[in-house]
């Protein structure tokens, strides 16, 4: 199995959660017990005007067999697939953020990644994660408890249930099988990423390198705000970072861009973003890494005179902190530069 470069490594200070012989992630700190029994349940959605008929099954299973699960299913996929990710959101207005591959990829492609972060992607209980694709449709997803669903339409039922044949699971109710809501509530997590010092190394920069890999977008409407709900909130407060870097006569060196900013959709924080940066001269943006809605109370210090009416659009914070170890750079680029417009 492919090795993690770095800067990602699994902490090797954590002790796996067993209980009664159920493993857990490493990304599960606690609060958790067995589930009920091992197996698979298998609930039929008939055909009706909106959608096809469809057949979804839920497996569950101690963390040592969700690899090799995961490894046949795999050879159900076609050659065109659909990556997907989903992760806990810092956005005000949204729980989690749903990101999708914006067209079809190929399965190696998808795979490529998968083997590279596999070990974060098994082990870390904050995320989720699957692929899907036509002919016929399936779809194979990890939840964050680690749970695995595979949805298919029929055709895909002896094929996916010759798999669970094969690891001969039984099938059950979902009752037998799932932990009650209020059991996984009280599940205690923690990160499963190493530490280094100068380095991010969290989320955020896995997601950037599963953008790249598997052409990932959030799966929202970038020229509306909306909320949960769907319901158009109109302008609202935004933070974010950006990864930037320039030239000089020492060489080439990035940064993160770290910026506050009011806007009325996703895609005019990003341009105005982008242009109030570049627009000094010394920073090109090369990506978006994290773009957030903030609620009001929860503007930093330095936006406190900020109106709550939010009445001008536009940049009204930015700091920038160096990538590594990079001597001789200004002091005053580690501080909150402030924008007089609010």
């Amino acid at each position: 199995m492919p090795h993690m470069e770095l800067p990602f490594r699994i902490r090797e200070d954590l002790k796996r959660v067993v209980d009664r012989g159920h493993a857990f992630g490493l990304g599960v700190a606690g609060g958790v017990t067995r589930p009920p029994a091992w197996g698979w349940s298998r609930l039929t959605q008939p055909l009706n005007d909106a959608h096809p008929a469809s057949l979804t099954w839920t497996v569950v299973v101690s963390h040592e067999l969700l690899r090799p699960l995961l490894m046949e299913f795999f050879r159900l996929l076609p050659a065109e697939v659909t990556g997907i990710l989903e992760l806990g959101s810092r956005d005000a207005f949204r729980a989690v953020d749903v990101f999708l591959s914006r067209q079809a990829i190929h399965v190696d492609r998808f795979r490529g990644a998968w083997d590279l972060f596999e070990p974060i992607l098994l082990e870390d209980a904050s995320l989720a994660v699957g692929v899907n694709g036509d002919g016929p449709f399936i779809e194979i997803f990890l939840d964050q408890d680690k749970r695995l669903m595979v949805h298919g339409e029929p055709a895909t039922a002896s094929h996916v249930e010759a798999v669970l044949r094969r690891f001969s699971l039984a099938e059950r109710s979902e009752s037998e099988i799932l932990m009650p809501d209020t059991m996984l509530d009280a599940t205690q997590t923690r990160s499963v990423l190493q530490e280094r010092p100068g380095v991010i190394m969290d989320n955020d920069q896995l997601l950037l390198e599963l953008r790249a890999a598997w052409d990932l977008d959030l799966d929202d409407d970038p020229e509306r705000n909306l909320d949960a709900a769907g319901r158009d909130i109109g302008r609202t407060l935004w933070q974010g970072v950006v990864l930037i870097d320039q030239e000089d006569v020492a060489g080439r060196r990035e940064a993160h861009g770290h910026f506050w900013g009011v806007a009325g959709s996703r895609r005019d924080m990003e341009q105005l973003a982008i242009d109030y940066i570049e627009a000094q001269g010394e920073w090109e943006v090369l990506d978006v890494i994290s773009l957030d809605r903030s609620a009001f109370d929860n503007r930093p210090p330095q936006l406190d005179n900020l109106k709550p009416s939010l009445p001008n659009a536009g940049v009204l914070a930015w700091r920038v902190e160096p990538l590594g170890t990079v001597p001789d750079w200004d002091s005053e680029e580690d501080e909150w530069d402030g924008n007089d417009r609010f």
